[in-house]
């Protein structure tokens, strides 16, 4: 018997090893670009927009609201000579934001784009308009705005979790324009924050190239760039939140069962008492942490692991009232015989619905 709670002692050390990886070094810039076929048709479009993309900050991830916010740079270069012809003299200065800006860039071509799948409408902190010494125009955005996350993550907190930042042309359609993307890169080297906010830690990143069809129009289709990035919850942070308080609370309620027998009428009172006290503890450890849990249609990992220490407790809290009514009255050897089934019981399901529960996730 002792031998089976030492194995279950043993259990989350082991996940905890399990859980961790190495993280990939993102010292130097890396693009992969995945084109669709559907892309490559719009290649040859009339105007190349070059797309430039940096993360500053990835914030506020809430896995149980299924959102995010995100702090991004845009910067979009094209070629004009046309436009460049006829207001190049406006252009006294090599850049210009606010009032001056708007007022150049409503008189030239100029690429527009929507952030897909936004939860509200994205915050633009500042842009300016630059021209370069051989004729190019840079349309630079600093933009807020928070997104939805796809919570599919039947193995939280193991597993990963993918974030999408979606640029879609808005006025041009893939006829006429289409995005190039360039770079992306995840913070400037400079940058002494953290871009990921939170016990979150970078697994990869990579852009996709597609072609977006919108509703409001049924014979025109516009270029897409996604940006996707791909994190892992930091285990150390479920380790201490989450699967030491729980399995404390079950190991004390097995081990309430094994040390604390009903052959000692004074531990009756004591053992149930007890284990009544170690439910209403699971209870409100599931209550408090219902913001770090996601809230999906089907059960995670995390929620199975609940749900078998709650099963687990009350068993044994209905276990010990039952053997306690048998030993006061007075059938002491049926009793015995009856508790010690439970001692070894409780322990194997446990570990056995543990095994389960891995299983069905992994």
């Amino acid at each position: 018997m002792r031998y089976l709670l030492i194995a279950l002692l043993c259990f989350f050390p082991l996940n905890a090893w399990a859980g961790s990886s190495k993280t990939a070094d993102f010292s130097k810039p890396n693009v992969r670009v995945i084109e669709s076929e559907e892309a490559k048709k719009y290649d040859g479009g009339s105007k190349h927009v070059k797309v430039f993309m940096v993360i500053d900050r990835i914030f506020n991830i809430d896995i149980s609201a299924g959102t995010y916010e995100v702090e991004a740079e845009l910067l979009l270069k094209w070629r004009n000579d046309e436009d460049i012809e006829r207001i190049g003299s406006e252009f006294k200065e090599h850049t210009y934001a606010g009032e001056k800006m708007q007022k150049i860039i409503d008189k030239i071509w100029h690429p527009e784009f929507i952030v897909k799948s936004e939860l509200h409408r994205r915050e633009t902190l500042f842009s300016t308009i630059h021209l370069n010494k051989d004729g190019s125009l840079e349309l630079f955005e600093k933009f807020e705005t928070i997104l939805p996350i796809n919570t599919d993550i039947r193995e939280y907190p193991f597993g990963t979790l993918q974030l999408n930042l979606d640029i879609v042309a808005f006025t041009h359609d893939a006829h006429e324009m289409v995005f190039d993307p360039i770079h992306f890169e995840l913070g400037h080297p400079e940058q002494d924050t953290p871009v990921l906010v939170g016990n979150w830690s970078l697994v990869d990143f990579y852009i996709d190239k597609k072609i977006a069809h919108r509703l409001s129009t049924t014979d025109q289709v516009f270029t897409q760039n996604g940006f996707h990035f791909i994190i892992k919850h930091d285990f150390n942070d479920t380790l201490q939140k989450i699967f030491f308080p729980l399995g404390g609370v079950l190991l004390i309620s097995l081990f309430l069962n094994l040390f604390s027998s009903m052959r000692h009428a004074a531990n009756y009172e004591a053992r149930v008492q007890g284990q009544l006290t170690l439910l209403l503890t699971v209870f409100a450890l599931k209550f408090t942490l219902a913001g770090e849990i996601p809230q999906t249609h089907y059960m995670n990992l995390i929620d199975m692991i609940f749900m078998i220490a709650t099963g687990a407790i009350v068993l044994n809290l209905f276990s010990s009232i039952g053997v306690g009514e048998i030993f006061l009255n007075g059938k002491k050897e049926t009793a015995a015989r009856v508790e010690k089934v439970f001692d070894w019981l409780c322990p194997m399901l446990v570990i056995l619905s543990i095994a389960l529960a891995c299983y069905s996730v992994f």
